[in-house]
């Protein structure tokens, strides 16, 4: 073997160890930097918004638009607006505990610190939210093709009799009667700055830009061309309309829908 043929096999060899040395330090700071941790999908620090997802809401169009990067601490992406607030602090304290290394420890915060700053990004977050027809939505939950499907076991007279709760038919949400509830708290008063209706998405769109200072831009991204409640009045008969009518009082009367 000639010196030339030498060289260029030490030269291999020698980027082959200094490759393996990278992968190797690459490694070692992937494993001390995990994923940053977020809240939840429904809170945006860039943005400084909050957005709660009321299931079938035509909300999947805007949490991909305002989606950010990071590993929730709770992935459901459908929290109602108190769980959020009580999720900021969780976040705030998760954030603190681990990370003293000073005696005394008169520079961690206090439990009540926490707390007071995660009142105040919950006040000043800018929190909005959508709703839609009870009977629209209604109609969406039966023919739902995830969650709980019910449109091949029921005909949709039966589903309605049945349907007690607006978190009917979802896997994740804890039990909400109305979706105002998802918006409210436990005293009934509504702690959004903003609530659309999916039917007036195109002028939320405006609202929802000039009240964030342009923060928020959206755009309508039509997720469901052939939905069947685009056309719901033709699977109600006077029977079924007065039982979600009945069932959804609350959702009619405080955001002024009629059938």
């Amino acid at each position: 073997m000639n010196m030339q043929k030498i060289k260029q096999k030490i030269k291999k060899t020698i980027e082959k160890t200094f490759d393996i040395e990278i992968s190797r330090t690459k490694l070692f700071f992937d494993l001390q930097n995990p994923k940053l941790q977020i809240v939840n999908e429904a809170v945006n620090f860039e943005k400084k918004i909050i957005f709660i997802a009321v299931p079938k809401t035509g909300t999947t169009t805007v949490r991909t638009q305002l989606s950010q990067a990071g590993i929730p601490i709770i992935e459901n992406p459908h929290l109602n607006i108190v769980q959020i607030r009580d999720l900021i602090y969780i976040y705030l304290l998760k954030e603190s505990l681990g990370t003293n290394s000073t005696f005394p420890n008169s520079n961690m915060p206090s439990d009540s610190a926490l707390r007071e700053k995660a009142a105040k990004i919950f006040d000043s977050f800018f929190k909005f939210s959508a709703v839609r027809n009870p009977w629209a939505r209604a109609v969406s939950l039966y023919f739902r093709n995830e969650g709980i499907e019910l449109k091949d076991k029921l005909t949709f007279d039966e589903f309605c009799e049945n349907h007690i709760y607006a978190s009917d038919t979802c896997s994740h949400p804890t039990l909400h009667k109305n979706q105002f509830d998802w918006l409210s708290s436990a005293e009934g008063h509504i702690l959004m700055d903003y609530i659309y209706k999916v039917e007036d998405f195109e002028n939320a769109i405006n609202d929802i830009k000039n009240l964030t200072n342009s923060r928020v831009t959206l755009q309508n991204v039509k997720q469901n061309q052939n939905s069947k409640s685009t056309n719901y009045r033709n699977l109600y008969n006077d029977r079924t309309r007065k039982i979600i009518e009945k069932r959804f009082e609350k959702d009619i009367d405080y955001f002024k829908y009629t059938y």
